[in-house]
């Protein structure tokens, strides 16, 4: 039994530990991507469920040593509503905010560079930002262009990607007929 409150408790730790940590990631300049989907809302959203859960068990565990009385249910009750409306507007919350973006990743041929582009589109523009992966977890934002409403031109094949050494050109057609290009330096090896 003590066992199980120390992972429940440990669960709520990290719940609450996590958007310190990607504050602390956002403040250097990078941001958090795990693949192409485990963004830092998308994380966050699993740990809602995880708090939510052990939150709940907890209570489960303290009202089980306690007197049934009507009071200790309602308290029970009234608790796992809390906890249930607040991972519902904390969840959507993170997919509010997370819900636009699409990650693909790309390697440079000799393999020693990696990218990642995010396609992210509203109903008034679209965004392509090209990022720099710096690691396994974090991804550095090197340049964006703007496409039209709703226009994802990765998604679409309307793309191109050049290597040069340690540079990236990424060219797109905006959604609009015209062709738009940023290019990035990407960091030595």
């Amino acid at each position: 039994m003590v066992t199980m409150k120390k992972f429940l408790y440990l669960s709520l730790l990290l719940w609450v530990v996590f958007p310190c940590i990607v504050f602390i990631i956002w403040g250097t300049g990078h941001e958090l991507l795990i693949g192409t989907r485990g963004t830092a809302f998308f994380i966050q959203g699993i740990l809602n469920y995880t708090a939510a859960l052990s939150g709940i068990a907890l209570e489960i565990l303290h009202y089980c040593k306690t007197p049934k009385a009507v009071k200790n249910r309602a308290a029970l009750s009234l608790i796992t509503v809390c906890i249930a409306v607040l991972l519902l507007c904390g969840n959507f919350f993170c997919t509010l905010m997370g819900r636009f973006e699409e990650y693909h990743s790309f390697s440079s041929p000799d393999k020693t560079h990696s990218i990642v582009i995010m396609e992210n589109v509203s109903l008034i523009s679209g965004q392509v930002t090209l990022y720099e992966r710096v690691s396994p977890f974090l991804i550095s934002r090197k340049a964006y262009i703007i496409t039209d409403d709703g226009y994802r031109p990765v998604c679409a094949g309307k793309y191109t990607l050049e290597w040069q050494e340690n540079m990236v050109i990424l060219t797109v057609f905006n959604g609009a007929g015209e062709q738009k290009t940023i290019s990035a330096t990407l960091k030595e090896l």
